[in-house]
């Protein structure tokens, strides 16, 4: 890989590893409002506590499915410079024999 391409790569890895942070400060954000919301719950028994707890529950795996889809990103782009770098690998193992 020529500099270029590791520029990008490297870039395009910082993207994809902000997101994966910032998405899991979310969970963990929800994730206290959920467990708060369903003592809530426990304690009241209201049709709105329960909603509240089911809204946030929903929320949570919103946030969890981009989490699942900023990992498949990062495994499809490691996965994609490991092949070049077999690729280049291959060429250059072909040329010295």
């Amino acid at each position: 890989m020529n500099d270029a391409d590791n520029f990008i790569f490297n870039k395009n890895l910082q993207e994809i590893i902000k997101t994966i942070e910032e998405f899991s400060d979310e969970q963990r954000e929800i994730v206290e409002k959920f467990r708060h919301e369903m003592e809530n719950f426990t304690v009241e028994r209201s049709l709105e506590s329960c909603l509240q707890a089911l809204n946030l529950s929903i929320q949570l795996a919103n946030t969890r499915e981009m989490i699942l889809d900023a990992y498949k990103k990062y495994c499809l782009l490691l996965e994609n410079n490991l092949k070049k770098l077999i690729e280049e690998r291959k060429k250059h193992c072909d040329k010295v024999e």
